[in-house]
């Protein structure tokens, strides 16, 4: 029968990949920080301005005035050579048609007045700053004579490139730094993350290292603590299940040799037969709960599967001719305890046959990662998607109407799940209702020393 495509998820959902709250809270920062400076930037442009033309204004008339005084009325060209040495301006003197410079590319006057445009810096009409060809000039009217100054600033240009490489540097450097402190603040989320894939995959007794004092730190307190309570919860009630069933042989015993002494009637084959069924239930439970509790040691030993498999199908006598066994290879020796593993092909083939009357049983065993890969696929009622996700857990059964008889006691499939995770292998089940089901268990060769494979050690801390 072909695996059908609804599949059991196993284990808790991967981690999402990425820090998409890292990344948030990063470009939060940085987009906070550039419209923080854009708002600067418009506020001392625009609300500013005037305060501050008015103050370049007053400071730039006042200096040019200052050289007009110290060249004199009429001009010393002395001085103004004397000024243009000392001080960095050039100096050019007009008077009617004629004109005398420190620098013979100064333009004139009128040249400059009628390229450019009024501005805020203009002080009246004696005085007017203009920038013309990428220079300023000051133009100061004096009587007859215009002084036409320019403010010369030689480092300007010079400026610009290693202004722009540091003004990169430092935002590289701000970008950094706000990403290893948004790093470093979010650390303990990632952490708590890794705990919550911790204990959703049965650690509950993982603790989360507490990395802050902030509300993020009492988080994680508080996360350790819950995992912590769950733990012992978990531990006390598996404890308790445990105690309980192993407690009830002793009554269930006396009463077998009591029922021993009586005659047979219909009441004592009826008694009888209920002290089976508890003798098989709590034999599955303490089996159960002794693999996934008290850790209890495989007795592994060279088991061939596929003979296995085939003395497993005998013992269902008239069933065992709705089942086809389709073995892949004629022997297929794995290193594994073999009663338990009698026990786990036995419950899932009985399942098998319980939910798909009249129809075949398909029961294939094929070598598969050093180990062993059993199918077991049935054309039956199938389990609904919703129930599939709690087949495996104890006392669960898909349809709470059935009786003991038809239903079981809902610890079959658990155990067979607990000795195959307890050989380091995985159990997965395919259904789809009123198609059928199949179950994969893949059993790896089991460790010589019999130990417990790691998934299961984590369950016996508990």
């Amino acid at each position: 029968m072909a695996i059908q495509t609804s599949t059991l998820p196993l284990g808790p959902p991967p981690l999402p990949q990425g820090k998409p709250l890292f990344w948030k809270i990063l470009v939060l920062i940085l987009v906070t920080a550039v419209l923080g400076t854009v708002a600067m930037g418009i506020y001392f442009k625009y609300l500013l301005q005037d305060s501050y033309s008015y103050l370049l204004r007053e400071q730039g008339a006042s200096y040019v005035k200052l050289i007009a005084n110290d060249v004199g009325q009429p001009p010393d060209t002395a001085a103004a050579l004397h000024i243009a040495e000392k001080h960095p301006v050039e100096i050019r003197i007009e008077r009617a048609d004629n004109a005398w410079s420190t620098d013979r590319s100064l333009p004139a006057s009128k040249t400059i007045l009628d390229a450019t445009q009024s501005s805020s810096f203009d002080s009246g009409d004696s005085l007017v700053m203009r920038k013309y060809a990428g220079k300023r000039y000051s133009i100061l009217t004096r009587g007859p004579w215009r002084f036409v100054i320019e403010m010369k600033s030689s480092s300007e240009g010079a400026l610009v490139w290693p202004a722009t490489i540091l003004f990169c540097v430092v935002l590289i450097l701000l970008f950094t730094a706000a990403y290893y402190a948004v790093q470093r603040f979010l650390n303990p989320v990632q952490l708590l993350m890794e705990g919550v894939q911790q204990v959703a995959s049965g650690e509950f007794e993982h603790a989360v290292p507490i990395t802050s004092d902030d509300e993020l730190g009492e988080l994680t307190r508080s996360f350790n603590a819950m995992s912590q309570q769950v733990a012992a919860i978990i531990a006390s009630k598996r404890r308790l299940l445990f105690d309980v069933s192993h407690e009830l042989r002793t009554p269930l015993t006396r009463m077998n040799v009591a029922l021993a002494m009586l005659p047979e009637t219909k009441a004592t084959i009826s008694i009888e037969r209920n002290i089976r069924e508890l003798n098989i239930m709590i034999t599955e439970l303490l089996e159960n709960e002794r693999l996934a509790v008290l850790g209890g040691a495989l007795v592994v030993d060279n088991v061939d599967i596929v003979e296995l498999a085939h003395e497993v199908i005998e013992t269902f006598g008239h069933d065992a001719r709705r089942i086809e066994f389709d073995p892949l290879t004629d022997s297929l020796v794995i290193r594994a305890d073999l009663q338990r593993m009698k026990v786990a092909i036995r419950n899932v083939v009985s399942n098998a046959l319980k939910y798909s009357t009249d129809t075949t049983v398909r029961v294939s065993v094929f070598p598969d990662e050093g180990g062993a890969r059993i199918v077991v696929a049935d054309q039956g009622i199938g389990i609904p998607p919703e129930d599939q996700a709690k087949v495996f857990e104890p006392f669960y059964r898909t349809d709470e109407s059935r009786t003991r008889t038809t239903g079981g006691y809902g610890l079959g499939l658990p155990l067979t799940k607990s000795i195959v995770e307890a050989h380091g292998g995985t159990i997965r089940l395919d259904s789809t209702p009123g198609v059928g089901t199949t179950i994969m268990m893949l059993i790896p060769n089991a460790p010589d020393d019999g130990a417990v494979a790691p998934q299961h050690a984590q369950h016996a801390a508990a």
